[in-house]
């Protein structure tokens, strides 16, 4: 009698059950690809003058390109920050003196990370969990595709941010990695924008990246004809732990993610399809029947990623602020943190 298998199995696309190696999955997404890549995940204030000297190598065999560009910026915003932006002065003799530093350079290399004070390595960790999690009920192809464009989303968003106030903790501009390709392969690539994402931003902004990949999914489901009927659990299933237990709430009960919702449809309803042509919701958070012929009619208009962003901004995602002393760190359980959303925007 053959052994019942203890790992829980996903039906693919209509095809055979296969087995889901939930840790297999995990290791994927948190092996460390080593060398640049460990070292591009930190802030420029940690580095040391021979890692610095490493991206420089890097950047110098590189063609002229994105990446090229970003490596570039990388050593900038190293040298700005520890030798000043004032202009070289000059000796006596008209040579240009070396710049001394305005503040002590690391000797020795140090541990990255994440802008919220966390080790790097244990907040991918936690991040890659939660992935696996959502690999357990959608496979783990589809659980990578929604992080991956998640990520995307998050990237392009922060590329639009750039300069404002709000931005000024961030320590670079411009993207802070290349757009990926939501292929649902964990590999060097993903792992790369992952840490990078975490380190920058903090493991709230990488849980709520996750949650816009998996709405945009949902989206994308709605757009090829599936029944809206589900609009409301699939809204619940992409947001709600980020503000609750998600089985506290039932069904005629307003919600965070339901009321951002029925705003989005609105904003672009009224862009895109006009006064005359569209009625506007109310915002009540109970996503029923209303909401989702308005959602149907919206979504023809502007397209799964369009509604996503909206509805990304319309949440509070977009802002990117530095994480503050006392906010909830999404590695807490949100029924254990007393809820509410990490960067208090709802």
């Amino acid at each position: 009698m053959t052994a019942k298998p203890t790992a829980r199995r996903a039906r693919r696309g209509g095809g055979a059950r296969t087995a889901f190696d939930r840790q297999a999955l995990i290791d994927q997404l948190t092996r460390s690809d080593g060398g640049l890549e460990d070292i591009l995940a930190k802030s420029p204030r940690d580095l040391t003058e021979a890692e610095v000297r490493q991206v420089a190598d890097r950047r110098l065999a590189l063609p002229a390109g994105a990446e090229k560009e970003t490596l570039d910026r990388f050593e900038r915003a190293f040298y700005d920050d520890a030798y000043g932006t004032d202009p070289a002065v000059a000796d006596d003799t008209g040579r240009l003196m070396a710049p001394a530093a305005r503040r002590a350079v690391n000797a020795a290399p140090v541990p990255a990370r994440t802008v919220d004070g966390i080790d790097l390595s244990r907040a991918v960790g936690r991040l890659a969990e939660r992935v696996a999690d959502i690999a357990e009920t959608q496979g783990s192809r589809d659980a990578v595709r929604f992080l991956q464009r998640g990520l995307t989303i998050l990237n392009q968003a922060i590329t639009e941010a750039r300069g404002d106030d709000a931005m000024a903790f961030a320590p670079t501009n411009g993207p802070m990695f290349q757009d990926l390709v939501d292929d649902g392969d964990p590999g060097p690539k993903t792992r790369a924008a992952l840490r990078t994402a975490a380190a920058r931003l903090g493991s709230p902004k990488i849980e709520e990246a996750l949650a816009l990949g998996s709405f945009e999914a949902a989206l994308r489901g709605l757009a090829d004809g599936t029944s809206a009927s589900g609009l409301r659990d699939v809204t619940s299933a992409s947001f709600a732990q980020l503000f609750r237990d998600p089985t506290a709430v039932g069904p005629h009960i307003p919600t965070e993610e339901g009321e951002s919702l029925q705003m989005t449809v609105n904003d672009l309803g009224r862009v895109l399809l006009g006064p005359r042509g569209f009625t506007a919701l109310r915002e009540d958070g109970i996503i029923g029947p209303k909401t989702e012929a308005a959602l149907r009619r919206v979504l023809k208009a502007a397209g799964p990623r369009r509604l996503t962003e909206a509805m990304g901004r319309n949440l509070g995602f977009f802002l990117f602020e530095p994480p503050k002393p006392g906010r909830r760190s999404l590695l807490q359980s949100a029924a254990g943190s007393g809820g509410g959303h990490p960067f208090g925007i709802i």
